[in-house]
């Protein structure tokens, strides 16, 4: 079998995985927006990507391709900026339990969709640079791997500044119930732990997308896999993604509390029961 034959064979492979994989964050995500408007995107492009496998479909570098690509990592950069956020909110809850307006939900209303608006404009620049072009192997608009520049810029905003301002909030969390000469409350408690856990869940997201980082920094040097980057970057990715899906019942308690209503509204169908479902299910949708 040629290296060409096998390269293929490993650029399809690759790509199914990155499709089923998006297709189950879709059907995973219902409780989280932005991991389901990060599937709504990422499905059609990898749907694209077998489509050029097969010479179904050639796409052309247009504005709605770069948009697209555009779109892709704007929503990863969202997902990692949601976690921030909600550490931010333990954070006050904790540390400042009088401020009762900052843990209204008409306050994170109004806050969420400026972190959305946020996180598109942070990436903007990629898109004005150009570094956003048709990658004519994987038929999409992708993060050129020549775009030294971009490619800085997009890991900065994308892992850099939430993992730095999400570490600083959970490290002041600890000073503070540490110095703290006041008994700490069950839900202080709780709160400290799920900060905790969303550091863990952070950690290991940038650790699975690792290998695309790294393959990233040698190429330019070494040549090897270059043929393979695109495919090994977008599966890193949506393995990612998907586990984040997967672990979204670890960090966050209300996700659990919606399993526990459904598991229980399965087998008996109760008003009180539909209702703490539904409450539980709107805390989470953001």
């Amino acid at each position: 079998m040629s290296n060409t034959t096998m390269i293929s064979t490993a650029s399809i492979a690759l790509n199914f995985i990155s499709l089923i994989g998006t297709i189950l964050i879709g059907l995973m995500s219902a409780f989280m927006l932005t991991l389901l408007a990060f599937a709504l995107v990422a499905v059609p492009t990898n749907i694209d990507t077998v489509q050029g496998d097969y010479n179904f479909y050639i796409a052309k570098e247009t504005l709605g391709c770069r948009i697209k690509a555009y779109m892709f990592y704007s929503f990863i950069a969202i997902i990692f900026n949601t976690f921030t956020l909600q550490a931010a909110f333990r954070f006050v809850r904790v540390v400042y339990p009088s401020h009762i307006w900052l843990q209204y939900g008409v306050t994170y209303a109004v806050i969420i969709p400026i972190l959305w608006i946020i996180s598109f404009l942070f990436l903007l620049p990629v898109h004005f640079w150009h570094d956003l072009q048709l990658i004519p192997t994987e038929n999409i608009c992708l993060l050129t791997i020549d775009g030294v520049r971009g490619f800085i810029w997009c890991t900065l905003v994308i892992y850099g500044l939430p993992v730095i301002m999400t570490c600083i909030i959970y490290i002041q969390l600890l000073r503070f119930i540490r110095r703290s000469s006041t008994p700490t409350s069950i839900r202080a408690k709780r709160d400290v732990i799920v900060v905790s856990r969303i550091v863990i869940i952070v950690v290991i997201l940038i650790l699975i997308d690792a290998p695309s980082i790294v393959l990233k920094l040698i190429l330019p040097c070494t040549g090897i896999g270059k043929s393979l980057f695109y495919r090994i970057s977008n599966t890193t990715i949506v393995i990612a993604m998907t586990a984040l899906s997967i672990m979204l019942v670890y960090v966050t308690p209300q996700v659990t509390e919606v399993l526990v209503c459904i598991g229980k509204a399965s087998k008996v169908t109760g008003i009180h029961t539909r209702q703490q479902c539904m409450l539980a299910t709107t805390k989470i949708k953001h």
